[in-house]
């Protein structure tokens, strides 16, 4: 059992989907070139890109076996699916968001129910979801602070210089075969770490 990151004392752990090696490069080019031109405070590592399915909090290091078998329990069952990365947005007021992200499109419904499959095994060991609907995205930077209004008309013109210098990484599809447990390693960077991969077969 693979349980790297486990220190004396909480941790603060997340369930993810982490996108594949080849993409966090594309998509981390992509943002070191917009980030020269959009002044966010802090753009995400591309080893950190994920798709969040259940943030979980601190959690006592006794706790994460258990997690662990519970997890590969409720995936009994899935079968690999595919995605793809699209249209790009932001959270918050339109002029000065908080998050940049990229948004999620393919096999939708898949991701959907392991995400349900998720919440509902973490749930007898005291873990709660999110009352919002799930909206799956991947955060790419935060906290706009340009002395501009931030614009997105702006971030397309430059999206598609992008296209044209580093190639189309919209739609584009990867197989999901495997979700992760991070733990967060605060003023580290990157700072997410695996805790453990779970394979779907």
């Amino acid at each position: 059992m693979e349980q790297r990151g486990i220190n004396i004392g909480s941790e603060r752990l997340f369930i993810a989907i982490r996108l594949p090696e080849q993409l966090r490069a594309a998509l981390g080019q992509r943002c070191r070139r917009l980030a020269s031109e959009l002044e966010f405070s802090k753009w995400v590592h591309a080893e950190d890109y994920h798709i969040t399915l259940q943030f979980l909090g601190d959690t006592a290091p006794e706790k994460i076996p258990p997690l662990i078998d519970a997890l590969k329990v409720a995936t009994v069952g899935v079968t690999p699916f595919q995605l793809s990365v699209q249209q790009w947005g932001t959270f918050g007021p339109s002029s000065s968001p908080r998050v940049l992200w990229c948004g999620i499109t393919g096999d939708l419904l898949p991701l959907h129910n392991l995400q349900q499959a998720v919440t509902s095994a973490t749930l007898p060991l005291g873990f709660t979801g999110e009352e919002r609907k799930y909206s799956p995205h991947i955060t790419l930077a935060r906290k706009y602070k340009g002395e501009r209004p931030y614009s997105s008309e702006g971030l397309h013109a430059l999206q598609s210089t992008g296209i044209a210098e580093d190639g189309d990484i919209e739609d584009v599809p990867w197989t999901v075969d495997s979700m992760v447990i991070f733990v967060t390693r605060m003023n580290k960077s990157p700072m997410y770490e695996v805790v453990e991969k779970i394979s779907f077969f």
